[in-house]
């Protein structure tokens, strides 16, 4: 047995049904998907063998053969099937339903192909691939209550005891393609952080995967008992500008605040080194990344320069420029981050007020524009698909929406739209990059957000176990080849 700690207890293990983190990763264990995504960000075949566009409105999915649930029924192209529709059927409720609206059809020719026709080209349908495969007897709404606790799915692991709660059991599953792991696991729910790491001390927690703040890494690097494993991470953090707000909406001042902010300095001391800079949302080694953006360092003279042209000069009495309000989470460690963000942008002449909010509230003004400036977390960014939900101008939130839709920042720019539309509908991989190396400059010319780090994957690991290391997605695949060993 290995024990996880994790830092919320998942909301269902039924994938159709997750939003939180901790519950679509546990679920992946004992639901795989079609597809998965890869180090790159890039969608990879998992149950399925092999994926191929047939035009722009037409994927066609082979399965492995052999495929079994754990309960020992075969798993075919049906069970895919009634899987994928059970998503669309209003009766199951799941909220991906609206997300998979773009799929006019899912069917099975023969047991090993799975055909999709779209309404709409869009290329990142194998990452859609990712929803978790049910059993087709079990994927009508009258399952869905034992199906929150109990799934029956082809994954690594099996679900041997889960209480809905935090006491979650998981047990070897000896049909799964890939080869049965060694080891059960205890997911054990910590949600003080204080606490996990006084549990992995002691030895009653093997494993922290993600949930952990980097300024405690020195510390742990220390323990002779445990291994610390740092490595990509696909998160960003960013700041972000109301654009319709007089002051952050001139985008000589967003630029100013982008030169006077040091973030290589964030990186090395707030983060303990466990951090990148961030030029765009995608690491440098994402399949979508454009090199051609470059970086901007820190320049105070210029960013006051770029005061003084819009208008905010020194005032005689040595005073700020101007003051700028920056609504962020209450967590600690992001309240430490902005007051350092403050201290680099007061150098500049710009007073920062931070504005620390319960998290409801804060996504509530977020969402209403109610705004100024904000500090915010992608944490996976996976396709670059994402750029259209972040910045399109078809995604601004409003009333009639219910206050949905990601580009928060109140954005339009109509060259913008058209390039996240056709990467969007390109199935052709080079295509879709170039559209969005585009979109990516436009972004970095215009700084409607500023991105600013991209935070490392880090694992805290007994020296008892092998096996286990840490994903940029933040998935636990890597728990499936863990074993105990004795030192």
């Amino acid at each position: 047995m290995i024990v996880l700690a994790i830092d919320a207890p998942p909301e269902t293990l039924d994938r159709r049904m997750a939003l939180g983190l901790n519950a679509m990763r546990i679920a992946q264990l004992v639901t795989p998907g079609l597809t998965r995504i890869d180090e790159r960000g890039e969608a990879v075949p998992d149950l399925a063998e092999s994926f191929e566009a047939e035009g722009a409105r037409k994927w066609i999915f082979h399965l492995r053969p052999g495929l079994a649930f754990s309960d020992g029924t075969p798993l075919s192209a049906e069970d895919v099937v009634a899987t994928f529709r059970s998503v669309l059927d209003p009766a199951v409720g799941s909220p991906h339903r609206s997300a998979y609206g773009y799929v006019e059809s899912v069917e099975a020719p023969d047991p090993a192909t799975v055909v999709f026709r779209l309404s709409r080209p869009f290329g990142a349908m194998p990452v859609d691939g990712t929803l978790g495969i049910l059993p087709a007897r079990l994927a009508g709404p009258e399952h869905r209550d034992e199906l929150r606790l109990r799934p029956i799915g082809a994954g690594p692991f099996v679900v041997s005891r889960w209480d809905g709660a935090d006491d979650l059991r998981l047990a070897p599953n000896p049909r799964y393609f890939g080869g049965a792991p060694v080891v059960s696991l205890e997911v054990r729910t910590v949600r003080d952080e204080t606490t996990r790491i006084l549990e992995l001390r002691k030895g009653r927690v093997d494993v922290l995967l993600g949930s952990l703040s980097a300024p405690l890494l020195p510390a742990l690097r220390g323990e002779p008992r445990l291994q610390v494993k740092v490595g990509p991470g696909a998160g960003v953090s960013y700041l972000m500008f109301n654009m319709t707000d007089p002051t952050v909406g001139r985008r000589e001042v967003r630029e100013a605040i982008a030169l006077a902010l040091d973030r290589e300095a964030l990186a090395r001391f707030k983060l303990k080194g466990a951090a990148q800079v961030a030029d765009t949302l995608f690491r440098e080694d994402h399949w979508a990344y454009d090199a051609g953006v470059g970086r901007r360092s820190r320049d105070l003279g210029r960013a006051k320069a770029l005061l003084d042209e819009a208008g905010f000069r020194e005032p005689a009495d040595g005073g700020p420029r101007l003051t700028l309000t920056l609504k962020l989470s209450t967590d600690r460690f992001r309240r430490s981050l902005a007051l350092a963000m403050a201290s680099q942008l007061a150098e500049a002449g710009i007073r920062l007020e931070l504005q620390p909010l319960e998290w409801g509230t804060f996504l509530g003004d977020v969402k209403r524009g109610n705004f100024q400036v904000a500090s915010l977390k992608w944490p996976a960014v996976v396709d670059p698909d994402l750029l259209r939900l972040a910045y399109h101008s078809a995604s601004i939130p409003s009333e009639a929406s219910a206050w949905g839709g990601g580009n928060r920042m109140r954005y339009r720019n109509a060259e913008l739209d058209a390039l996240l539309d056709r990467g969007r509908e390109e199935v052709d991989p080079l295509e879709r990059r170039a559209a969005y190396a585009a979109a990516q400059r436009i972004l970095a010319r215009d700084l409607p957000a500023i991105p600013l780090l991209h935070e490392d994957a880090v694992g805290v690991i007994a020296k008892t176990v092998e096996g286990v290391e840490v994903d940029p997605q933040g998935s636990l695949r890597s728990l499936a080849r863990a074993r105990r060993i004795v030192r």
